[in-house]
């Protein structure tokens, strides 16, 4: 213990005294880190997604209803990553990045490799897609250690913004590339199996930073007070902002996968269930919602630093109420009617749904020690998948008690003003006041 801190009796007194920031340089290194978690992302994000758009072709392999080919090979891997992106934040900041990226990525890729040797075999196909799961969770829950290890508190919000940006251009990535490597193979499950090219060099990023250097604040840790770690996850349970953290992340879950799942059948199906402007344009309006959602991301560290000084609580305020008055607009004949308007009022909405989650993963990472960031971020992100399945069931079970979109989208709307609620009781938790040094 330290010296100075010998007095203090209660955990939360000790924490107050000590140092979590390393005080030796960030190495330039830092920036082939974030490359390696970028790439791990998005690998394990077209590998997630590949099956969607190969749904008709594996449904009528296994002779089933196509709902139930969505939820063996969709609902089956949400499930599965939700439990895994928990489970991996203990397991990054027990074993590190170097083990979590390696394991992962063996995880994500060989299961996919082989699926075509199990690929007639329903429970086969569904055991790999579970597997792939378990290798996509953890990636998920390294960012905030990513930020937290390598980065200084300025640039963490941007580690957290370009991964956030990393999920959605998975998701346009493997819609482009599965179909494309069907028309190739003529087999959904060898196009699946080609989406393993990025796991592969998801492993040769991994291997190469294996043999790299320790990041700067674990060695200061370490040498500062080893074996300090122990009890800080449990003290990090009795901070306020952890749960209202955890809150904010499952509402932001909960409106990013109800908009993106419900809002293309506003768009595309006839009225007066939606507002009959066809798939192919439904299509395209969506599209822009993730082109504007990936900019929100990656524009987090900008607008959070440089403009909000690093204040968190104005920047995710903003996000909830410009979400909820842009996505409530589009129930309106004046915006959905006018070409001109109704892209711009998409834009922005995605935009901010972006900025919202980035920041929410960019606090854990500036409030949060390094050695318990990974835990924090799992758990955080792990409840929010559960979030985002509830999100798609309450707007499925609105669409069908009246028949149309509009108390979907109301309720979308709702989460927001709720999440603008409990964001005005965030703020950094005391026992780890001295990361903000």
């Amino acid at each position: 213990m330290h010296p100075n801190l010998g007095s203090n009796t209660s955990k939360e007194a000790r924490m107050e005294g000590r140092q979590f920031i390393a005080t030796s340089p960030y190495p330039g290194y830092r920036w082939f880190v974030l490359v390696v978690l970028c790439v791990l992302t998005a690998a394990s994000t077209v590998i997630m997604i590949s099956p969607a758009p190969l749904m008709g072709l594996i449904a009528k392999s296994f002779r089933i209803e196509p709902g139930v080919a969505t939820g063996a090979m969709m609902a089956t891997f949400q499930l599965a990553i939700a439990l895994s992106c928990i489970a991996g934040g203990f397991l990054c900041d027990k074993y590190g990045l170097k083990a979590i990226f390696l394991v992962s990525s063996v995880l994500f890729t060989v299961p996919t490799l082989a699926l075509p040797l199990v690929g007639d075999s329903l429970p086969g196909v569904v055991l790999v897609r579970v597997i792939q799961a378990f290798g996509a969770g953890p990636i998920a829950a390294t960012v905030a250690a990513v930020a937290a290890l390598w980065f200084p508190l300025s640039q963490r919000a941007i580690v957290a913004g370009l991964q956030g940006a990393m999920f959605t251009l998975g998701v346009a990535i493997g819609f482009l590339t599965t179909p494309a490597a069907l028309s190739i193979s003529g087999s959904w499950q060898s196009a699946i199996a080609w989406q393993s090219v990025g796991g592969f060099i998801s492993l040769l990023l991994a291997i190469v930073f294996a043999f790299g250097p320790r990041p700067p604040a674990i060695a200061d840790l370490e040498a500062w007070s080893p074996g300090a770690a122990d009890g800080d996850f449990k003290v990090a349970l009795r901070q306020s902002a952890t749960w209202i953290g955890l809150a904010l992340m499952l509402m932001v879950t909960w409106i990013f996968a109800a908009f993106n799942d419900l809002t293309p059948g506003y768009f595309a199906l006839d009225k007066p269930v939606g507002v009959g402007y066809g798939p192919t344009t439904a299509g395209k309006l969506m599209s822009l919602v993730q082109v504007a959602f990936i900019i929100g991301s990656i524009s987090t560290g900008f607008i959070l630093e440089k403009v909000f000084r690093g204040r968190v609580r104005p920047v995710i305020s903003m996000g909830y109420t410009l979400f909820a008055i842009f996505a409530f607009s589009i129930i309106s004949p004046a915006v959905w009617a006018n070409m001109s308007v109704l892209p711009v009022c998409l834009a922005i909405a995605g935009f901010f749904i972006g900025l919202i989650g980035a920041n929410v993963i960019a606090f854990a990472s500036k409030r949060y020690p390094a050695h318990i960031a990974g835990k924090i971020v799992g758990m955080w992100m792990g409840v929010g998948l559960f979030g985002g399945l509830g999100g798609i069931i309450a707007g499925a079970t609105a669409l069908h008690k009246t028949g149309n979109y509009h108390a979907s989208i109301i309720i979308v709307c709702f989460i927001a003003i709720i999440g603008l609620i409990i964001v005005q009781f965030l703020k950094p938790p005391r026992a780890f006041s001295a990361v903000m040094k």
